[in-house]
This record gives C-alpha cells, structure tokens and sequence, in this order.
C-alpha cells in the first residue's frame, strides 16, 4: 500500500516512518506534507492507498481534508486520523467522514500497527469485492456480447447495455452514510438519466444488480457476522420489488431509505457486539492487567470510540466497570473463605494490598477486615 503522512510538525512524520517497519507491512510511504491542501495537491497527482493525518493543521485541517477527499471524490484512499486530543467529537466526526481509525497523540506502536493491519485487511477484502464485481459485468458482457467501457455511452446499438457505474457509486455512498439528501437526489438522477438516454429495460436491471451488489459489500463491511442470507431476507423483505423499481422512481427511493436504515443499525449492532465481547473479557480476565486500548486493539475499534461507547451503556468508564467488578469478586472471597486479604488482592488483580484496600474501602465504605467480619455477624 502506498502511504501519504500528513503533519506540519516535520518530527512527527519522521517519526512515524521509524515508528514501525512499514515495508513489512507491505507499505511504502510515498510522501509527507504540512497540510490538507497539500495532501490534496498530492493525492490529485499520485495514487495513494493510505492517508495518516494530523487532525489540527494550518490552511486546510484533517477533518477538512477527509471531507473533501470523501465529498469530491479526490481518492478513494483509506483514513487514520491523529490527534493531540483525546476528544470523542474529532473521533465521531472522523468516523461520519470515512475514517478507518483514530489514534490519540502520542501515537503508540502497537495501536498505529493495529491500525495499519486493519486497513490492510479491509483493502484486502475490497479488492477480493472488486474482482467479483469485475467478474460479474464480464460475464454480463459476455452474455450479452458488449464490448464497451463501463460508464461509456454508444447508442448505435439497439441492444445494448449501459452501466452508469459513477451514478450507482455515488448513490451507494450516499445509502452508507444515510445522507437522505444526497440519496434522493441520486434516485433522481438515475431516473432523469433512465429518460433521456432511453435506456433499455436490459440495462436498467444491470445497473440494479450492480446497485444491489455494493449495497451488500457495505453491509457486510458494517458487521462481519453477517452473511447474504440476512441481507437478501432484508431486501425481500422491504419495499424492495424488481418491477416495480424499474418503473418508478419513488419505489427505488423507499427501498434505498430503508437500506440506509438498515446499515445504520448494522453498524450500532456492531458496535453493542463489541461491548458484550468486552464485558465478557472484563468478567473472565478481571484479575489480569487488561486495558482499554488492549480491547479496542482485539477488536479492531478505535480506543477513543471505544471508550465512549462503554461509558454510554454502562454508566461508568472501562477502568472503574474494572474496578467495581474486581472489589465484587474480593468481597464475595471474603464472605465466603478464610483467605488472607493479600492473597485475595492478588487474586482479583491487584498486586499492592495497600491499594486493594483504597480501592475497597472507596467502593464498599469499609476496610476488608470490617467486610468480613460484618459479614460474620450477619451469617452467624
């Protein structure tokens, strides 16, 4: 993959070609700029698979340069975006832009390396997509007997087929952000498109199946539990009929409004995936040294994301879920068995008695000695 780092601190970007051993992870830095406008100058110019960028910058900013990027179509390189600050707003608007992750400054190895291999990954995965997608308009071609560029219009033909593939990419961009704006404006372009080019019934249902066929690739990429079965039953299932898509314009809306829905909720069924495998790990592993950014590395999730999310839904932050779950398991240890209170610190993680016991008095308002003995009483 050929990689572009974007920073106006010259010592971060050299520092990020020394970080790790780019080459062995199949990369090449192809360039270094100051800012957004000069990414984009270069990502006009030269292809690039990957952009690892500062988010506060002079002139044209990270979140700027991944909007444009994104919205003008510039390059379909992949994003991790860097920042000195560990705010979930610049992680939130990152990840609505397209951004594949979100390392907090000082960039640490290991989470820069997870990163890169998740990129690495999902390109991987695309790829593979694509040389389906290639293969099935051959052998639509074929069936056919076209011998015409995709996005090419020759109507000398009387049977011909037409792929309006930049109208289909663009409409399926639009159905994974849930931009409804952008996805009714696209439905209509299609459809004005359809109209003044006369564009045979053939090829409607060609460019529906291309449609349909990166609609499933973005479902997929959402949640990786998923399979085909899920999404077809879902397009079966919903304002989705063949022929009635062909004829209007309004059809093809529902169903494109609904699909955006659905990956939206996809995505949030991921994420509470995510939680529920953490919560197992917390419960089984409480009494080893686990942290937040081990988790999000495991799971391939942003640590600053991951951290929000885990504060929504529990209330509390990674750390004090951690603790409260290791004071639990101590006390119950306590009222139930004769072991030392050190040797119980040490089971339930914490290798300073000291500190098990700060961190027990804060949750139970008592030494564990007092917790034992109470419990006595109230057994006895």
């Amino acid at each position: 993959m050929r990689v572009l780092l974007v920073d106006d601190e010259p010592v971060i970007t050299q520092g990020l070609t020394l970080l790790i051993d780019w080459a062995a992870e199949g990369c090449e830095i192809v360039g270094s700029v100051k800012n957004g406008e000069e990414a984009i100058a270069f990502l006009q110019k030269e292809k690039v698979d990957l952009v690892v960028t500062d988010i506060r910058m002079p002139v044209c900013n990270g979140l700027e340069l991944l909007e444009r990027v994104k919205k003008e179509h510039i390059s379909n390189a992949y994003f991790i975006v860097m920042s000195g600050f560990d705010e979930f707003d610049y992680a939130r608007q990152a990840l609505r832009f397209g951004c594949i992750d979100y390392i907090v400054k000082p960039v640490d190895k290991d989470e820069l390396l997870a990163a890169v291999r998740k990129v690495r990954q999902l390109d991987e995965r695309y790829k593979e997509e694509e040389e389906r997608i290639s293969e099935l308009e051959q052998a639509r071609q074929d069936q056919n007997g076209i011998a015409r560029l995709i996005g090419t219009y020759d109507m000398s033909g009387s049977n011909c087929t037409i792929i309006c593939k930049e109208k289909m990419d663009l409409l399926a961009a639009a159905i994974e952000e849930n931009n409804t704006v952008e996805i009714e404006r696209n439905v209509n372009v299609f459809y004005r498109e359809i109209r003044e080019k006369q564009i045979t019934e053939e090829s409607v249902d060609f460019n529906i199946s291309y449609l349909l066929f990166q609609l499933i690739h973005i479902a997929t990429e959402q949640d990786d539990e998923i399979n085909q079965e899920e999404i077809m039953r879902f397009i079966g299932e919903s304002s989705f009929q063949e022929g009635k898509i062909k004829e209007s314009s309004e059809y093809m809306l529902r169903f494109c409004l609904e699909y955006a829905e659905y990956i939206s909720q996809l995505r949030g069924r991921a994420a509470q995936g995510v939680l529920r495998d953490v919560e197992k790990e917390i419960k089984s592993r409480y009494a080893e040294n686990i942290s937040l950014r081990e988790m999000s590395q495991k799971y391939f999730i942003n640590n600053a994301y991951l951290g929000q999310i885990f504060k929504k839904k529990y209330g509390q932050s990674f750390k004090d879920y951690l603790t409260d779950t290791r004071i639990h398991e101590a006390a119950k240890l306590l009222a139930t068995t004769d072991k030392k209170i050190i040797q119980i610190a040490e089971e339930v993680g914490y290798k300073d008695s000291d500190y098990f016991v700060q961190k027990f008095i804060e949750r139970k308002g008592c030494t564990p000695s007092k917790y034992r003995r109470d419990q006595g009483n109230r057994n006895g």
